[in-house]
């Protein structure tokens, strides 16, 4: 969310300074009117397609990083969900292990008793 953000502070910033510097050469330059619309007319044109491209560009980077992020959050889901199965089955492994000591135990003090 942060990197969204600092991509969307940037573009506006760049999109700012483009458009005060060039209309700031434009008003300084020693030209007629009419001249002069037509150039900040033709620069205002070239950082709108400037601004089109970098917002796709942004926008790819944007799709590309959602995806390698879910692609993250399946693989960790796995991971984790493997994990939990492991140590239940470890758990009832070790369940089993002392269930089966106790019965033996169980066993041979009835043998114990009986041979008493």
């Amino acid at each position: 969310m942060a990197n969204k953000k600092a991509v969307k502070s940037f573009l506006w910033g760049t999109l700012t300074g483009a458009i005060a510097g060039a209309v700031t050469a434009l008003l300084f330059a020693p030209k007629p009117g009419r001249e002069l619309r037509g150039d900040i007319a033709e620069t205002a044109q070239k950082v709108g397609e400037k601004t089109v491209d970098l917002s796709r560009q942004a926008g790819s980077a944007v799709q590309s990083l959602a995806k390698r992020t879910t692609s993250l959050v399946v693989d960790a889901k796995q991971a984790t969900g493997r994990l939990v199965t492991d140590i239940r089955s470890r758990k009832n492994s070790e369940a089993n292990e002392g269930n089966a000591n106790n019965e033996a135990d169980e066993v041979n003090l009835e043998d114990k008793s009986s041979a008493l």
